[in-house]
């Protein structure tokens, strides 16, 4: 049976949290300041051993300079870790779910598809 990497979301967004704060020049210790964190707590949500609470979600989009969707996207992952991440995250959903959010996906593709073309 072939290995399959996925990508577990508290690694997706702690590694989007270090890219931006690292772009911005700031320290690790001035994020966790500005957080009211320890700075051990930071680095654990930044090495992806931790994720943030929700509600924590947009004060550090705020501090970033960045929307909030911008810490779930990480386009340097290739697109088979990506894909198959998704399937994880399907498999434990309903079937009827399951089905509603793949055709969900395959309306929204077709649209920008569209889209692009006209």
């Amino acid at each position: 049976m072939a290995s399959r990497k996925t990508l577990k979301l508290s690694e997706l967004v702690g590694g989007n949290i270090a890219r931006r704060r690292k772009q911005l020049g700031m320290t690790q210790d001035g994020l966790a300041e500005a957080l009211h964190i320890s700075g051990s707590a930071l680095s654990r949500i930044e090495s992806g051993q931790a994720a943030p609470r929700f509600s924590r979600l947009e004060e550090l989009a705020k501090i970033l300079d960045c929307q909030v969707a911008d810490l779930f996207r990480n386009q340097d992952i290739p697109l088979r870790v990506r894909l198959d991440t998704i399937e994880d995250m399907l498999k434990p959903l309903p079937a009827a779910t399951q089905e509603d959010l793949v055709h969900l996906l395959v309306v929204a593709i077709q649209a920008l598809k569209r889209s692009a073309a006209g």
